[in-house]
């Protein structure tokens, strides 16, 4: 299957001369202020778990119900998780979890060519990733003393928070929310070694072969 990155034509000649790629970072496209709403996302590798029930009720810490196990994994400590107390939520209390990923390397591109998202995007150029295999195996080997790669996937739409008896079933690092959809986003991620600190910009000259020149 052929991916699509959304550039502008300097980038793009810039690529296609010296196989020149920017590989950002999760937390990096929080900033919304830099990038705007259509690449920024402030909730960027954020999601939230709700716990709630109707009426008052009572929830014993030491018991495998589906509200314990909601204690142990979003709010106590690992040595609290042992713990025999019994906590009462009064009728209509919430605890809301917030799970945030990791800092990651990220590279994102389309799985489907949108001329106007392209245009949301500020580019007007097109690069076709033809092989994504060989184009994600070029970089990966280009920055391996920084990051190890994990995976290439299709970003998951959807409500941003989950009740605990339906919880997220992904990473926060693959969930956006359904405005973003329109988008068809694929991601590629590498874990980084150390703390990442700003993004990588890289010469992949191995990675010109995988790709061509989309014809918009």
């Amino acid at each position: 299957m052929a991916l699509y990155k959304y550039v502008k034509k300097e980038h793009l000649d810039a690529f296609f001369t010296k196989g020149s790629i920017k590989i950002g970072s999760l937390y990096e496209y929080r900033q919304v202020e830099k990038y705007g709403t259509v690449i920024g996302d402030d909730n960027e590798g954020i999601y939230h778990t709700e716990l709630s029930k109707n009426g008052t009720h009572e929830i014993d810490l030491s018991s495998t119900s589906a509200e314990a196990e909601f204690f142990r994994n979003h709010v106590l400590r690992p040595d609290q998780r042992n713990s025999n107390v019994k906590v009462v939520m009064e009728d209509g209390a919430k605890i809301i979890s917030q799970s945030n990923s990791p800092d990651l390397y990220i590279y994102c591109v389309s799985k489907e060519f949108n001329v106007e998202v392209m245009k949301e995007f500020g580019c007007d150029s097109c690069i076709e990733i033809v092989r994504p295999d060989i184009f994600f195996n070029a970089i990966s080997k280009k920055i391996r003393h920084k990051a190890k790669y994990d995976n290439v996937v299709e970003i998951v739409y959807g409500g941003k928070t989950a009740h605990y008896t339906r919880p997220h079933q992904v990473h926060p690092a693959i969930k956006k929310g359904t405005d973003y959809s329109y988008q068809k986003e694929v991601r590629a991620i590498w874990t980084p070694k150390k703390e990442i600190k700003s993004p990588i910009f890289v010469d992949v000259p191995k990675a010109i072969r995988a790709c061509r020149v989309f014809a918009i």
